[in-house]
Order: structure tokens, then C-alpha cells, then sequence
């Protein structure tokens, strides 16, 4: 169960400092003792579903591209947006060949990277069989993102 929860608590308070403009210590107090029923819930939720994830820690690196890719997208998009209202487009973002609970925890965890950028973000992921190993994404600006490149390796 702690090898559960502790990911998740670290993961949310993470979540919420990272949105503080000057951290203080009863800010930071508050982020830990505000994730513990967090991660508990989010476990329970992992629970519920029959969720089987099995993460790898390579996939950290996914974060290194967000911040960048955030700020070059955040322009573009807005400019996109207010030409052309109705832009942007589904694709489909194909994942490597991996066993269930690898893919699952992928796609999960693609999902919330992908979404963090203004871009892109993940509307669907089709139901698991050997063949289909796909993300369902909303593409509001053309061209390469570097997160969506991570995320296929």
C-alpha cells in the first residue's frame, strides 16, 4: 500500500507547490497534509477501476519537455485560436508494444503530460486489445511537439 500512496502523495504535493508563486512553510505544510487524503483517494480510485499500473521511471523525462513546449505553444495557440475559431483536429498518437498494465499506466500518465501543454490533449483511449495501442488526441496546432515525440518512445 505505501508503495502506492507514497508516489501519489509525492506526486500531488509536487502538484501544489508547483503552483505557489513564493512557497512558505505553512504553504508547504499545507501541500503534504493536503495530498495524504489525496493519494488514499487515489489509490481507492486505482482500486475501483481494476487498474493494474506498472510505471516506469524513464518516463520522468517526459516532464523536461512540458515547460518549454508550454511556453512555445501558449503563442501559437492563442494566435490559432483567435484566427481561426474552430480550429484543430483529432489524430491519433500511436504507443509502443507493451504488456497491459505497462500501456495502461502510459497512457495515464501520457494523458496528464499531454495535457499540460496547450497544444495537445488526450479526449479518448480506445479499449485495450493486443492491436490497438493508440491515444485518441486533439491536435489544435500543426506541426512536431517535443512531448508527443517523448511519449511514443
Amino acid at each position: 500500500m505505501l508503495s502506492e500512496v507514497l508516489p501519489w502523495w509525492l506526486g500531488l504535493t509536487g502538484l501544489w507547490v508547483l503552483t505557489l508563486s513564493t512557497p512558505s512553510w505553512p504553504e508547504l505544510v499545507a501541500a503534504g497534509v493536503a495530498a495524504v487524503p489525496c493519494a488514499f483517494a487515489a489509490r481507492a480510485a486505482r482500486r475501483a477501476v481494476g487498474g493494474a499500473w506498472r510505471p516506469r521511471a524513464g518516463w520522468l523525462r517526459w516532464l523536461l519537455a512540458v515547460p518549454g513546449t508550454a511556453v512555445r505553444e501558449s503563442g501559437r495557440a492563442l494566435v490559432e485560436v483567435l484566427r481561426h475559431p474552430r480550429a484543430g483536429r483529432f489524430d491519433t498518437l500511436e504507443l509502443p508494444a507493451e504488456p497491459d498494465a505497462v500501456h495502461e499506466a502510459r497512457a495515464a500518465c501520457a494523458a496528464a503530460v499531454v495535457g499540460s501543454t496547450p497544444g495537445t490533449m488526450v479526449v479518448a483511449t480506445p479499449e485495450n486489445s493486443s492491436a490497438e495501442r493508440e491515444l485518441v488526441v486533439h491536435r489544435l496546432l500543426e506541426g512536431g511537439s517535443r512531448v508527443l515525440d517523448e511519449v511514443r518512445r
